[in-house]
């Protein structure tokens, strides 16, 4: 299947689909939580659906009216269970320690490119927490005996901060106090994200500097005192960055739903945008970009590599190079997302340098030709949003990779463009 997307401008306005980072987070915990919950922001993308069917193998029982989750937490304690997680990255770091902490035996099983990721700091950690864990050579599937226990372990948060929130979610539902410590952390963000969503279902979790979490036992008198819960999705970051980049590029948009104070790392794109010349403004809580300069630029994304692909897109339309950092953070996406951008930039004109933990890109006229997304979401609405600076259709091969993040993309980009004549 192949998707041509013309050459475009931005011009509208466009609600963002929700996060599915937060509404992972919010399944997971309300898998846990001892209450009904109701999850207001449910979007069918592949992810979710990958999180809602593993909330479901674990006892709970949902049912989706419109955008709404309704989660009941079941029998969720047995002898023994089986989970997809697709290929969901979060779900798997994720729901690895918190299907650990409910069963006697575990079997963590995914599709595509996540049997292909390392998964040794998630065995590392549940053995430190008394379970054994055999495995396909360090990679999935993931065959755990014997139950996680509360207590304290040291981690290894360089390579992703996915398993700390696995942790910080699963041991705060266990009967006694736990404290992880945490080396090197990356994605800091993302952590914090993880702690508010706890905090807004009650649970407290204490930090010193993002280094080391306290996490309190979990208790009858917190099942006592807390009645069903509401939850609000806010809107996703992640999937609106490329809408910020594309009318940065060409056109203007305002776009609604985002929350100005959110703790997602990848608000920071519009930090990125501004530093780009473009102009952006908040008015009552909507987003307005406008098209402005575009100069090359200089950017730290190691707490949001998934900036990476909108950012190349962005230098791409810019005079000169842009230089960002984090690269090393990209090997372990979807694909190896550092050298995917690289090559699939190239059939379009444009040149990507890989350097290490850096990344240049040097901005030109990017070309028309085909991309292939190599399965990867980001990949694919990179390609997308390339064509503002085109003067001749981008070919997009794969592009149904949308539909683990944002499946209503091509649909919204074609309600705002504006063909370019």
């Amino acid at each position: 299947m192949t998707q041509f997307i013309l050459p475009f401008s931005y011009q509208g306005s466009l609600q963002v689909p929700y996060s599915k980072s937060y509404l992972q987070r919010a399944i997971a915990i309300g898998l846990l939580y001892k209450k009904d919950v109701e999850i207001t922001g449910f979007t069918p993308g592949n992810d979710a659906i990958a999180a809602r069917s593993i909330a479901e193998n674990l006892g709970a029982k949902t049912a989706i009216i419109g955008n709404i989750l309704n989660l009941t937490s079941g029998n969720n304690q047995g002898d023994s269970v089986a989970i997809n997680c697709g290929e969901s990255g979060l779900s798997t770091r994720m729901f690895s320690p918190i299907s650990a902490s409910l069963f006697e035996q575990v079997t963590i099983e995914g599709e595509g490119s996540i049997l292909m990721r390392p998964m040794d700091m998630v065995i590392d950690a549940l053995e430190k927490l008394g379970a054994r864990v055999d495995s396909n050579d360090g990679k999935l599937p993931l065959n755990i005996t014997g139950k996680i226990q509360s207590g304290t372990i040291e981690i290894d948060g360089s390579e992703s901060s996915q398993l700390l929130t696995g942790l910080l979610i699963a041991l705060s539902f266990l009967p006694d106090d736990s404290t992880i410590h945490v080396q090197n952390l990356k994605s800091i963000p993302y952590v914090q994200m993880t702690l508010d969503i706890l905090d807004s279902f009650g649970v407290k979790v204490t930090h010193e500097d993002f280094q080391t979490f306290r996490i309190p036992a979990y208790t009858s008198d917190f099942d006592s005192k807390n009645e069903s819960l509401a939850y609000t999705v806010e809107g996703d970051w992640s999937g609106a960055s490329f809408h910020v980049v594309g009318s940065a590029l060409s056109g203007e948009i305002a776009l609604t739903g985002l929350n100005p104070k959110s703790a997602q790392a990848d608000k920071a794109i519009v930090d990125a945008v501004r530093l780009a010349g473009a102009s952006v403004e908040w008015k009552e809580d909507v987003l307005h970009v406008k098209e402005g300069e575009k100069k090359a630029f200089e950017f730290d994304a190691t707490h949001c590599p998934d900036l990476f692909p909108p950012l190349a897109a962005l230098a791409a339309g810019c005079e000169g190079t842009s230089t960002f950092i984090g690269v090393s953070r990209l090997a372990s996406k979807e694909s190896n997302r550092g050298l995917t951008i690289q090559s699939e930039m190239k059939k379009l004109g444009i040149e990507v340098e890989l350097d290490g933990d850096v990344m240049r890109v040097t901005g030109g006229q990017v070309q028309a030709g085909t991309i292939d997304s190599n399965n990867d979401h980001r990949i694919a609405m990179m390609g997308a949003i390339l064509a503002t600076q085109t003067d001749a259709e981008i070919e997009i091969t794969n592009p149904n990779a949308v539909n683990k993040s944002y499946p209503a993309f091509f649909e919204d980009l074609a309600a705002i463009a504006t063909l370019e004549v």
